[in-house]
């Protein structure tokens, strides 16, 4: 038997965008570089906009502090990147995510397609 999660229109998946840089960057450089992270996480809501809030208080409970190479880092939440309502109940096989890749040649799709090898 097939595990399956109802949707009724009220499961989101939403882009968690952290950071992680020194303790002591200039934040309010514009031009800083930082190693940045696009984390996707389901959220079970009402609304968008209770999902979105619901992302916020997860990524925010994510934010910590650790030292590196004598260094102080900071890892902290930066905002919410996709917010996606999942149309599907979710199962096995279930289909959550699309990307429209327009008209292109076919020589571009097999730049796109993976081989099992580079996973």
């Amino acid at each position: 038997m097939t595990k399956k999660i109802l949707n009724k229109g009220d499961w989101f998946l939403v882009e968690i965008i952290e950071i992680c840089e020194p303790a002591n960057a200039d934040i309010k450089n514009p031009e800083r570089r930082a190693t940045t992270w696009g984390n996707y996480i389901l959220i079970n809501a009402k609304t968008p906009s209770e999902a979105f809030d619901k992302a916020v208080k997860i990524g925010k409970a994510g934010s910590y502090s650790f030292k590196s190479h004598e260094e102080k880092m900071k890892w902290k939440f930066a905002g919410i990147g996709d917010l996606l309502p999942i149309y599907e109940d979710i199962e096995d096989g279930a289909e959550i995510l699309w990307k429209d890749y327009g008209n292109i040649q076919a020589k571009r799709v097999t730049k796109i397609v993976q081989t099992k090898k580079s996973y």
